[in-house]
């Protein structure tokens, strides 16, 4: 059987890691089902900034049969046990995790429930694992030694997104794809509405079956020629700008690796904070509307220390929503062409990852390609939604009123409906599995609860209706014990990094005034 042809037009994190899942995923066991090729533009620029991932980043390792430290070696990757957010209730130093492992026990679990009738003294994190604690003590996941796939706990990874496309790039080329550093100069369309080929600078032009959009924001295939029309999400997320640093240690080194993300929420949005192998990223991730890009920049380097005051910032313009369609006929757009969420749950290459591998297995071997778009199209959606109310969660509960940014994002009309709707429920009756049906979500009943419980979620109701009967808040005898093991047993993450990926060791340098000191 001749072999379907798949064009990726773009190159970038979202271009190879659709190539290499889709190549490692449709051409199996020797046999050339598809026959893929991407065409990247030598001009260009591409954005690097530091990247943390969702813990299912895992399946591309093991599906590809890549080893975990050759892959973090080659995209200066560390360990993320969670993400720590930062005054995003009150803007007075309170904080909560939403981490990846959690004690789930045999039978009903009741933890939520228990926790909304406590006083919340002790975080409900805390309550429910191990891991919050040993991610601020800064601790690995694995032991030094211990073989891939064999550790105590679930974790993703901080990244260099532009060394990641590399390593992928190098394993799919490797494996059968196609690469081309040319410039698409023109699309040429069949009467019915599909491409029918793609001219670049080169002179070549390039046939295929389905083509795939990985353009970016320019939308070069499913906006620019198709037509397809953007479903703007800034009614419930109102940030549209990201301002970008780099902090190499030789900089400024505190003395450890964190091993988790933070998020610390300032006046008009919030700050990423990344730890690389050898550096770190931060970002301040911001709404124009309420705070200008000169002021952003000193409230970062106000974050950062005395420190940044010469290192260099990048702004990056945004959007938030996502396409109609993200299949139209025969393009499919990936990445930011189909959809951008903004990256306060680490989601970005999970929803590269999660359509690569979708596309796989809707993929239209004997046609049928107006069926199987609408299914891929359905499923896209829903992600796209249920991330978008997840993220919306994160904003609305806020009880800061000291900006008008914040202000702003807690009136009722900033709430997304569908999130509200639930929000009411979960006000008469806690949090339950459930409240969830999609097998496919990204974020499980427990994923909820630590968000809501860190946002101290309905505490007057709760409070009103038990009173003085609130018991007291408790972490159960097995995290005691099992956080007690783990913090015996794991070894620095700074340490785990110098002795398996060869982290330099760096110096703690004598200046202070950062948010790190």
């Amino acid at each position: 059987m001749t072999p379907k042809r798949v064009v990726i037009v773009g190159g970038g994190t979202a271009g190879w890691v659709t190539a290499s899942n889709m190549n490692g995923a449709l051409n199996r066991d020797g046999q050339k089902v598809v026959d893929i090729t991407l065409i990247e533009s030598p001009d260009i620029p591409r954005i690097a900034v530091g990247e943390a991932t969702f813990p299912t980043i895992h399946q591309i390792l093991f599906n590809l049969s890549l080893d975990e430290t050759e892959f973090m070696k080659a995209t200066d990757a560390t360990y993320k046990h969670s993400i720590k957010f930062a005054n995003w209730l009150y803007n007075e130093g309170e904080h909560y995790h939403h981490q990846f492992s959690r004690y789930n026990p045999e039978a009903v679990d009741h933890y939520g429930a228990d926790w909304l009738k406590s006083d919340r003294t002790i975080l409900f994190a805390d309550t429910v694992s191990a891991q919050p604690a040993i991610c601020d003590q800064h601790l690995s996941p694995k032991l030094i030694g211990t073989r891939q796939f064999q550790n105590p706990l679930t974790y993703a990874f901080h990244l260099n997104a532009l060394k990641f496309a590399d390593y992928l790039r190098d394993v799919a080329t490797a494996n059968g794809v196609t690469h081309h550093l040319e410039n698409m100069t023109e699309v040429e369309m069949t009467d019915d509405g599909n491409i029918a080929a793609v001219n670049t600078d080169r002179g070549n032009r390039y046939e295929a079956d389905l083509f795939i959009d990985c353009t970016g924001f320019s939308a070069l295939l499913i906006e620019k020629k198709l037509g397809i029309e953007w479903d703007d999400f800034s009614q419930w997320l109102l940030c549209d700008r990201a301002l970008v640093m780099q902090v190499p240690y030789e900089t400024y080194y505190p003395g450890f690796v964190r091993s988790g993300t933070i998020a610390t929420a300032l006046n008009a949005g919030w700050i990423w904070d990344i730890p690389l192998i050898n550096r770190r990223g931060v970002g301040y991730v911001y709404s124009s509307q309420f705070i200008s890009d000169d002021e952003a920049e000193l409230e970062l380097r106000r974050y950062e220390g005395a420190h940044s005051d010469d290192l260099p910032t990048r702004i990056v313009p945004f959007k938030a929503g996502c396409r109609k369609q993200t299949w139209a006929k025969n393009c499919v757009a990936i990445g930011l062409s189909g959809g951008f969420l903004e990256p306060l749950e680490s989601t970005g290459i999970y929803l590269v990852q999660l359509a690569a591998m979708t596309l796989a297995e809707f993929f239209p071997h004997h046609g049928h390609m107006e069926e199987l778009a609408d299914k891929f199209n359905g499923l896209m959606s829903d992600r796209f939604e249920e991330i978008l109310g997840f993220l919306n969660m994160h904003y609305c509960l806020t009880r800061r009123t000291d900006t008008e940014f914040w202000l702003e994002i807690a009136r009722p009309e900033r709430i997304l409906p569908a999130l509200q709707e639930r929000l009411d429920l979960w006000r008469i009756k806690p949090v339950s599995k459930g409240d969830f049906k999609d097998l496919c979500s990204a974020f499980s009943y427990q994923n909820h609860e630590l968000v809501l419980f860190g946002m101290d979620f309905a505490r007057d109701y709760y409070a009103e209706i038990y009173g003085d009967d609130l018991s007291a808040a408790e972490i159960p005898e097995v995290i005691v014990k099992r956080l007690e093991g783990m913090q015996r047993q794991l070894p620095p993450h700074e340490l785990w990094l110098q002795q398996t990926l060869g982290m330099p060791e760096y110096k703690k340098p004598k200046q202070r005034g950062s948010v790190w000191d």
